[in-house]
């Protein structure tokens, strides 16, 4: 009987062994530079699911409808490290050497510090320093961890409107459990972070207007990567998911030698897209690749296109553009 005890003990431990809970670290998850991150998603309708312990959440069915990657340097590398000196870690958005998202790591916490970029024909920049940075995780984080942090930043884009953008954030690991995606099963702590800001508009210091945003985001963490294998980012208008992938961009071919003109660049309202191949969709991505629209041309394919983007918020966008034989190119733009 003593026998038969200790092993249904033992049979215990194993099973809880196998689900423990995640715990996110600096060792364990803190990026590191020279990495680079690759990640699909898709835009629609997609529920995060039930939080507390022990969970089971199956993304596997997802069809990607969008690539991005991010690529892990070091500050002093890029165009913008004077504007950011308390940055530790500078991520280049897909690569191009010409968007980069700041941050400051330490063994305590992981900062949003800012945003630096340059697009357009006239090389114009837009930089974007939280003076009040944002507290994105901190080291270590369990289940049922939480905390509160305030941002603020004050920004201009060629010298003609000021925004200052203040809110608060809310963090807490309100899950965990075994997440299913197109790439994997992994055991992972959810993060959620529920934010609430608030953007005023000056033009020659004269108050424009003054709007209230809010976003919720879960990510999910594995102890040991880098980044999350998992997200679902919910605003007022839309549910995007991500994914962490292996692939350097889902089978896509590059298409390096087409010649594309998309002017104005910087833009009002009216983006017009010129390309010599045909174009068969469009996609309209946000600075950290989220899908806002998509454009979808089926057998009727155009070489020519005009997007209407005035209702967008100013800031850094990506065109992403299918041609007829599958390739990609993905240029950037300013608004």
């Amino acid at each position: 009987m003593e026998k038969k005890y200790y092993s249904v003990i033992a049979i215990c431990l194993i099973s809880l062994g196998l689900t423990a809970q995640p715990v996110i670290t600096y060792d364990g998850n803190a990026p590191q530079i020279g990495e680079t991150y690759y990640y699909s998603g898709d835009i629609g309708t997609y529920d995060p699911g039930p939080s507390g312990a022990n969970q089971n959440w199956d993304f596997s069915g997802i069809s990607p409808s969008f690539f991005t990657s991010s690529v892990a340097v070091n500050p002093a590398s890029t165009p913008f490290a004077g504007d950011f000196p308390e940055a530790t870690i500078a991520f280049d958005q897909n690569g191009d050497g010409e968007t980069f998202i700041y941050s400051e790591i330490s063994p305590a916490e992981m900062l949003n510090v800012g945003v630096g970029s340059i697009a357009g024909s006239g090389g114009d920049e837009l930089i974007i320093h939280y003076t009040d940075a944002v507290k994105l995780l901190q080291y270590p984080f369990s289940f049922s961890d939480t905390y509160t942090d305030t941002y603020f930043t004050s920004y201009s884009f060629m010298g003609e409107m000021v925004t200052h953008e203040w809110g608060d954030i809310t963090v807490m690991a309100d899950a965990w459990g075994t997440v299913s995606t197109p790439e994997g099963t992994y055991n992972a702590l959810r993060v959620k972070s529920e934010s609430v800001y608030t953007d005023s508009v000056w033009v020659s210091g004269v108050f424009i207007s003054a709007t209230t945003h809010t976003k919720t985001d879960y990510n999910w963490y594995t102890s040991t990567l880098h980044t999350p294998v998992f997200g679902i980012s919910v605003t007022e208008d839309e549910t995007t998911v991500s994914y962490r992938t292996n692939l350097t961009g889902a089978g896509e071919q590059q298409s390096r030698n087409v010649q594309v003109d998309i002017f104005p660049n910087p833009v009002t309202d009216n983006l017009t897209i010129q390309s010599e191949k045909a174009l068969s969709c469009i996609w309209l991505l946000s600075v950290n690749g989220r899908q806002m629209d998509k454009i979808s041309f089926g057998t009727a394919l155009t070489n020519r296109y005009s997007m209407k983007l005035g209702m967008y918020p100013e800031g850094v966008y990506f065109i992403k553009l299918k041609f007829d034989d599958g390739s990609i190119l993905t240029k950037k733009i300013i608004k």
